[in-house]
């Protein structure tokens, strides 16, 4: 992983997309479940609290293997679920099958009519 973090106009900047930033949080995202502070984490990890904040910023840079491995057995999650970008996209899916199949066959068609008009604008845009 490369930081991608850096100085614009004597303001820190962190690409959003980089993966230390989607690591940080996610790390954050499985400490907050747990209802852990940064230093319940960094006691859990063996890591300094301060490098907890920075790593959940995407700020620290590069995290080793073992480092990832040990987040992942502190929070109860894989190190794919650390890394993951997006949602599971087959819950998502089944979320919305869900919610279309309760609609009236006029909603269905409402829906299917947006979806098409989204597209068609995200094409022309």
């Amino acid at each position: 992983m490369k930081n991608q973090s850096g100085w614009k106009g004597g303001v820190s900047v962190v690409d959003i997309h980089s993966e230390e930033y989607i690591l940080g949080q996610n790390i954050r995202k499985y400490r907050l479940e747990k209802g852990w502070s940064q230093k319940q984490l960094s006691d859990a990890v063996d890591i300094d609290r301060a490098d907890i904040s920075k790593y959940e910023n995407g700020t620290k840079g590069e995290m080793g293997f073992k480092t990832l491995k040990k987040f992942a057995a502190a929070l109860e999650v894989s190190t794919d679920d650390l890394l993951a970008e997006k949602e599971k996209t087959v819950e998502i899916s089944e979320e919305i099958g869900v919610e279309f199949a309760k609609l009236t066959k006029d909603g269905q068609i409402t829906i299917r009519n947006m979806m098409k008009f989204l597209q068609s604008q995200q094409m022309a845009g």
